[in-house]
């Protein structure tokens, strides 16, 4: 028994010197790179407000989970182009010129994208505001597609002479609803200028794991009815659709819907579980003019190639109406190797006008086979979690960036860890400011007119292990183009987790950036993660053509001993 205490008490003692050797040291400050230079860096935890939104569980509570979503100010689009807006700094954007007197075509908002059946449980808004007279204001707004909006939570700034925020509960407890509705997440600014800025915003929700609902056969003349099993919806307002170059004419009309006036389509990214089939895609829209047909089209994207799934035009004049779309050949999501874009046209004034598209996806009725994966990462030369905090020694490596196929698979050899992917196609990408020239090409990709920077914000699963980026582009000339993954808290405080100078290209090809000891989120959401694509030149001749996030869902942990468990 003594000999059983003993081995016990070295165990113990072991892992409690481990823990503290594998704690993370704050990471000094670091000087801004390009294009983030107006604000400074702060330290997360000793600057800014703690408050309500950090207090209470951010982890398991019984069955529940409380998770945050967080989105900085660059995430946000305008909805009229003819609205400026500029980057400030820190993740945080500004209004350069408004429209006149209408103040919804003067906003500026994202898409909230939760879990099905998610409770959100608080709102935070996160700004800077210098102006003693007028405040800025953040909505989350929920739209039907027919018309219909409500007002889930409010917020306001306040002229505290800089970086503020604010924090909500009021009137929440809200269910997220994807099939009945679109979530929104939008920006007044009290003026335009410097004295307002939106700095991030943070949605903190309860989710409990999914329990599938007893399967029901939907009616004919709606297939994509409320349905049983496995199976969701992914719904956008159209308002959160983004230009695919600086050429397009487009304004608000209210509701989430908007109208086009010229040029090429606005353009959504699809985001539904890897795996699935994505059955179709239903439309909602307002028309009142017999013959006045609108577009809402499907592409998948692979990087180097765009292919058109379907095109698909309204049909009612009636008031506002609804089509649903099937797809001629089965469609499974494969986050791995495409992504899905939608493209929308809506009609010329506010009696042709589209409202969203709500894509529903289920079970495949044959699953897709598994590929031979091969690995092709190495070593790395440190690893950081989202704060920039390092989390292990740094190793030697002579060369931790790999140019491979694009048609390489990345994928960890351990069987204990899950892989999964995001592809962002290039053209869901939004320009940092309104003044640079952002161009549709080829493809599927984006032309870089001027010295232009494209942001793309994207949400980690609590606790995941980012394992690399892997960049779509052609580069025949050379230029000089920056890809960096940076990390946000809202109160100006940013670092870049890395900075990546794409190589030249006379052909489409890719490049990845790969960390084997995974880049982990251990924030909980207090940050936010966004990938931009930046030309430092005005004559630049590269096309970028989308990034696929590769991250893995297990835990690195230190354990205590099965023995010791009760």
């Amino acid at each position: 028994m003594w000999f059983i205490r003993r081995v016990c008490f070295v165990l113990v003692f072991l892992g409690l010197v481990a823990s503290a050797w594998l704690k993370p040291a704050p990471m000094a400050a670091q000087t801004p790179l390009t294009g983030d230079q107006a604000a400074p860096l702060l330290n997360p935890v000793s600057e800014g407000t703690l408050q309500d939104f950090e207090t209470g569980l951010n982890s398991t509570n019984g069955a529940v989970l409380y998770q945050t979503a967080a989105y900085p100010g660059t995430a946000f689009h305008r909805r009229n182009s003819t609205v400026g807006y500029a980057y400030y700094g820190g993740g945080c954007t500004y209004l350069t010129a408004a429209n006149g007197g209408n103040e919804d075509n003067n906003a500026l908002s994202t898409r909230l994208d939760l879990p099905e059946g998610a409770v959100i449980v608080g709102v935070e808004f996160q700004y800077r505001d210098t102006d003693a007279v007028n405040n800025s204001r953040l909505y989350l707004y929920r739209f039907d597609g027919a018309g219909g909006i409500a007002s889930v939570a409010l917020l306001n700034s306040s002229g505290n002479g800089g970086h503020g925020s604010s924090y909500t509960t009021t009137n929440l407890n809200t269910t997220y609803d994807p099939f009945n509705y679109s979530y929104s997440l939008v920006w007044y600014s009290g003026a335009a200028g410097i004295n307002h800025a939106l700095c991030g915003v943070r949605v903190k929700y309860a989710y409990s794991a999914p329990v599938a609902r007893p399967f029901t056969m939907p009616p004919a003349n709606q297939p994509d009815a409320l349905q049983g099993g496995s199976s969701g919806y992914s719904f956008t307002a159209a308002s959160d659709f983004v230009a695919i170059n600086d050429t397009i004419s487009y304004s608000y009309a209210g509701a989430g819907c908007m109208i086009h006036n010229g040029g090429a389509n606005l353009a959504a990214e699809v985001d539904m579980p890897d795996g699935m089939e994505f059955r179709g895609y239903r439309a909602f829209y307002y028309n009142t003019v017999s013959g006045a047909a609108m577009n809402a089209n499907l592409a998948k994207i692979n990087g180097s190639t765009s292919v058109d799934v379907l095109v698909g035009s309204t049909t009612t004049s009636a008031g506002y109406g609804e089509d649903y779309f099937t797809f001629p050949t089965t469609e499974i999501i494969d986050e791995l190797s495409k992504g899905y874009l939608l493209y929308i046209r809506p009609g010329t004034s506010s009696v042709t006008r589209m409202c969203g598209i709500r894509s529903f996806w289920a079970i495949p009725v044959q699953a897709r086979p598994t590929s031979a994966y091969t690995n092709p990462v190495s070593q790395v030369s440190s690893d950081r979690d989202a704060s920039g905090m390092l989390l292990s020694e740094n190793r030697p490596q002579p060369n931790q960036l790999h140019n491979v196929d694009l048609s390489m698979p990345e994928e960890l050899a351990s069987p204990m860890i899950t892989n999964e992917y995001q592809f962002l196609t290039a053209r869901s990408f939004v320009p940092r400011e309104s003044a640079q020239g952002m161009e549709s090409s080829n493809n599927g990709c984006v032309a870089f007119g001027s010295d232009l920077e494209l942001s793309y914000t994207f949400q980690l699963p609590p606790n995941s292990g980012l394992r690399g980026v892997r960049f779509y582009y052609r580069n025949p000339a050379g230029d000089s183009v920056l890809a960096r993954y940076w990390a946000y808290n809202g109160y100006s405080w940013f670092t870049p987790i890395f900075s990546y100078s794409i190589p030249s290209s006379s052909d489409y090809t890719s490049s990845l950036v790969s960390y084997t000891g995974s880049h982990y989120d251990l924030s909980n959401g207090t940050v936010s993660h966004s990938l931009s694509v930046a030309a430092l030149n005005s004559t630049s001749t590269v096309d970028f053509c989308g990034a696929r996030v590769w991250y893995t869902t297990g835990l690195r942990s230190l354990y205590i001993p099965v023995a010791f468990k009760n």
